[in-house]
């Protein structure tokens, strides 16, 4: 990394990180306390080869991220002149809180209401956090998105797969900018676990490369070992030794009848699931390894 670069690259990590903390937006009412601890951060550029992976694993409509800044400019004449090279992604894991983990951890068929407000008010605090940090580098002279907040980010329900991908996949964001690799259930387990949640944005100015110290997209899940805590934690099944059913998945968070009633009794509308997210090996690590 030239010295340019580190001088751009840890203010914006310190700021990122200063703002998930001191952030009065990260605090919930029912518990006191934070939804999230202190942030991790990766970078990579937008000429990194693994993107034409991605786009390969995730589905013909995933945007690159010169791609998602082509489309924050389509009114203007500059996007004609964006390279891969000359555009980067800054990608963060915001690790959920302890107290909402042990609670969930406790839950056997549906999230804990403590969980459930971190998916609704916590994804919230996070875009606010993806809103901070296009200011942040808005204000350094660059152009900057967070593809997610776009108009045309969408969930697809994609036919030739029969499962969802989205426009832009945060996991596969983290996972190229060396923030984790895959698990048995699609989740991505970083250094501070799988329970958290992903956000990123697209410059355009030059940042490092990922250094990924990591080759394969299972390398710090324990599946091929042999485990089988996160199938164990399903309470619909939608984890099995044949892989993740997303559409029982979505049914559990989102389409069925008990999502309904959840957010009928919560009030909101993200109320989530993660009961394989915590009560398992990768719950708060890379497991086998000690933080």
């Amino acid at each position: 990394m030239t010295a340019e670069l580190c001088d751009f690259v840890n203010p914006l990590k310190n700021a990122i990180t200063e703002f998930v903390l001191t952030s009065p937006r990260n605090f919930c009412e029912l518990y006191k306390g934070p939804y999230f601890d202190e942030p991790l951060v990766g970078f990579t550029r937008g000429d990194d080869p693994i993107f034409a992976t991605v786009k390969e694993q995730v589905g013909p409509l995933s945007w690159t991220p010169c791609e998602a800044l082509e489309h924050s400019l389509q009114r203007s004449n500059l996007h004609n002149n964006l390279k891969p090279e000359d555009v980067s992604v800054v990608s963060w894991v915001l690790p959920i809180h302890s107290f909402v983990r042990d609670k969930n951890r406790m839950e056997k068929t549906e999230p804990s209401t403590e969980w459930s407000n971190t998916r609704n008010y916590g994804e919230e605090f996070n875009n606010y956090v993806k809103t901070f940090v296009v200011g942040w580098l808005e204000a350094r002279g660059c152009l900057a998105v967070a593809p997610s907040l776009l108009p045309g980010f969408r969930v697809i329900k994609d036919p030739a797969r029969g499962n969802f991908s989205s426009t832009w996949s945060e996991r596969h964001i983290a996972f190229a900018c060396g923030l984790g690799t895959f698990s048995f259930n699609d989740g991505l387990i970083t250094p501070r676990g799988i329970a958290h949640r992903l956000g990123s944005v697209v410059v355009n100015t030059r940042l490092p490369r990922a250094d990924r110290p990591y080759s394969g997209h299972l390398d710090y899940c324990l599946s091929s070992k042999g485990c089988t805590a996160c199938i164990r934690r399903c309470p619909i099944k939608a984890l099995t030794s044949a892989g993740h059913d997303k559409e029982l998945c979505n049914e559990l968070n989102y389409s069925g009848k008990e999502a309904l009633r959840r957010r009928e009794r919560l009030g909101f509308e993200q109320t989530g699931c993660g009961l394989c997210q915590v009560g398992v090996p990768c719950e708060d690590r890379i497991p086998g390894k000690k933080y």
